[in-house]
């Protein structure tokens, strides 16, 4: 499904927004689009201190709340895990 992004963040104090058209295979994946897209404007500033103000989709649908939860995951345990 194709939806259409904006999105909302400070980059150590100056507002900034993006925006665009994404794919995903269904409703539950924006989130995580979504969180990529944010972890590729990080890539592209240079790893700068970021805050995410808003995540629009659709223009209404505010999912910012759950991109970041995304955000704030743990990084899971590398115990067990053979290369």
């Amino acid at each position: 499904m194709e939806f259409m992004l904006d999105i909302y963040l400070k980059i150590e104090g100056s507002g900034v927004s993006s925006s665009g058209y994404f794919y995903a295979k269904n409703k539950s994946e924006i989130p995580k689009v979504a969180y990529q897209f944010i972890q590729d404007k990080k890539w592209e500033n240079g790893y700068r201190k970021m805050v995410i103000e808003r995540v629009i989709v659709n223009g209404s649908e505010d999912i910012t709340k759950v991109v970041k939860e995304i955000e704030n995951r743990p990084i899971p345990p590398m115990e067990g895990i053979y290369w």
